[in-house]
């Protein structure tokens, strides 16, 4: 009895490590998109602080997924940074307009079935050998549900960097393609209908 309950006890200190570090990975994606906000555009602070309020106010988002996000937001943040004037200020234009359309709770949580679905293989998954094999090249010591797992996860970064790439880098041209993400009864099918690439 004694030795179940030791057990228990360790088995509970991994969950406190694994979910303190699963936010410390958070906070620093948080932490890495305003920065790199805040040195490109200081009007876009607030629309980053909605979106990413709006998405602690969705309590199942899945966090992978809002890192993901703000991963995408850094790194149009740092293009805008690097960009001559010109193409600097249509860049900023484009990513405060997208992290605007990007605040929808009915968006957000239309992703994160998405990105759920993707993980589960209950949809179809693009390009998911390459992905498994490139996964089996860099990662040939895990196990292979957990390299199946990291294949589907690339797979769904596939789909959602159409959507949130889009909507952060051309949002006139990819709102439509959100609004059908929104609409949509069959993620299966929308899925065979998205774009490859941005």
């Amino acid at each position: 009895m004694v030795k179940t309950l030791d057990e228990k006890i360790e088995e509970a200190e991994r969950k406190i490590i694994r979910t303190k570090f699963k936010y410390e990975v958070y906070a620093t994606a948080i932490r890495h998109a305003y920065e790199q906000i805040e040195e490109v555009d200081q009007k876009s602070i607030p629309l980053l602080g909605d979106l990413i309020e709006t998405m602690e106010s969705i309590p199942d988002l899945d966090i992978k997924l809002k890192e993901y996000i703000l991963g995408v937001i850094h790194h149009v943040a740092l293009d805008a940074e690097k960009s001559y004037e010109y193409r600097r200020e249509k860049i900023i234009q484009n990513l405060r307009r997208g992290m605007e359309i990007l605040t929808n709770e009915k968006g957000l949580l239309k992703m994160n079935e998405l990105y759920s679905l993707a993980l589960a293989g209950k949809i179809y998954l693009r390009d998911f050998d390459e992905h498994l094999e490139e996964i089996r090249d860099r990662a040939y010591d895990l196990d292979h549900e957990t390299q199946i797992r990291y294949a589907r996860q690339e797979v769904a970064y596939d789909y959602l960097g159409v959507i949130i790439k889009g909507l952060l880098r051309e949002p006139t041209k990819y709102e439509p393609l959100y609004k059908e993400l929104i609409e949509t009864d069959d993620l299966g099918e929308f899925v065979l209908n998205l774009p490859e690439y941005v």
